[in-house]
């Protein structure tokens, strides 16, 4: 399986790349210019690098990518769907991104930003277990959690 952006975590231009290629990926799927919801800097302005690499806010909705550093050899998609602040519907994501899942992961942003999809159909469309996803239903937001 080839995974992409492998060390994004050691490289910081290879992050950056990365970190692109989602915002390019959710503009591509909203027609809109996409801004991290979730803070991507330190206070004191220094960005920030680690696995929660991208998150957006569009119509209401949020995403929240966390991605891991590759090291499986098949893919590695799972979902989470929570309330953020009692009001917004959120999806985060967590992967290991590859090629295979790249394919995927332009479907299941535009299902759940562009066209209000379900949670329950999202989670259909994911590989694996149906185990691997689960609802919180704990409203209390809790970003930087992966589920694990």
């Amino acid at each position: 399986m080839k995974h992409l952006y492998k060390n994004f975590l050691q490289d910081q231009r290879v992050y950056n790349l990365n970190e692109a290629f989602y915002k390019r990926l959710v503009e591509a799927v909203t027609g809109s210019e996409a801004f991290h919801f979730f803070r991507s800097r330190y206070a004191n302005g220094q960005k920030i690098y680690d696995g929660h690499i991208f998150s957006t806010r569009y119509e209401g909705r949020i995403l929240q990518v966390i991605q891991r550093e590759p090291d499986s050899d098949y893919p590695v998609l799972r979902a989470r769907h929570k309330k953020w602040d009692g009001q917004y519907d959120m999806l985060v994501l967590t992967l290991e991104l590859s090629e295979e899942i790249k394919l995927l992961l332009k479907k299941i942003v535009k299902a759940w930003l562009v066209e209000k999809t379900a949670f329950e159909e999202i989670s259909s469309m994911l590989p694996g277990s149906p185990m691997s996803n689960y609802e919180n239903s704990n409203p209390a937001p809790v970003v930087n959690d992966d589920g694990e």
